[in-house]
């Protein structure tokens, strides 16, 4: 078992970080939501983070698909 992230391949930094951040998306939710009394905060930092763990995953993704069509 891999413990530390640099030792995972793209496959399994992919994964990782699928539910790690899915994870921790929802702590944020729920600690936005019962913590912070300004609703402008309450929708554009959970969205901002949001977008940028999307995008995170979307370059996680293409660089596992591209490695394994280099390795075919």
């Amino acid at each position: 078992m891999k413990i530390f992230f640099k030792h995972l391949n793209y496959k399994e930094k992919f994964i990782r970080a699928l539910w790690t951040g899915l994870l921790a998306l929802l702590f944020l939710y729920v600690v936005v939501w019962n913590v912070v009394d300004d609703l402008t905060l309450k929708i554009v930092l959970p969205l901002t983070v949001t977008v940028v763990y999307l995008t995170d995953l979307l370059i996680r993704y293409n660089r596992w698909k591209r490695n394994v069509e280099s390795t075919i």
